[in-house]
């Protein structure tokens, strides 16, 4: 029983030593400047391209799924062949 009593103290007075060290880091945190940021144009325009470049490659995967039959009955937005006619809604009774 004494050496739980031990290792129960020693327990308490690491939380309380963790305790104090984070709130003097978050003191000093606060103390430093926020990091300045740049507007940097051609990288927005790369993020445009990219996103771009991202729904051409989902257009071409859907179309191979189309042709292979794995969404026949259904109208997928991006699916370039797929009708344009606007998706009814399917209910299904339980």
């Amino acid at each position: 029983m004494k050496h739980i009593k031990i290792i129960g103290h020693f327990l308490i007075v690491l939380c309380m030593t963790n305790i104090v060290l984070q709130i003097l880091l978050r003191k000093e945190m606060s103390k430093e400047k926020p990091i300045p940021t740049m507007k940097i144009p051609a990288l927005d325009s790369l993020a445009a391209d990219s996103k771009s470049r991202e729904s051409l490659i989902m257009q071409v995967i859907l179309l191979g799924q189309h042709k292979g039959g794995l969404h026949e009955n259904e109208h997928i937005d991006l699916c370039p062949a797929c009708t344009a006619s606007p998706r009814s809604l399917k209910i299904t009774e339980l």
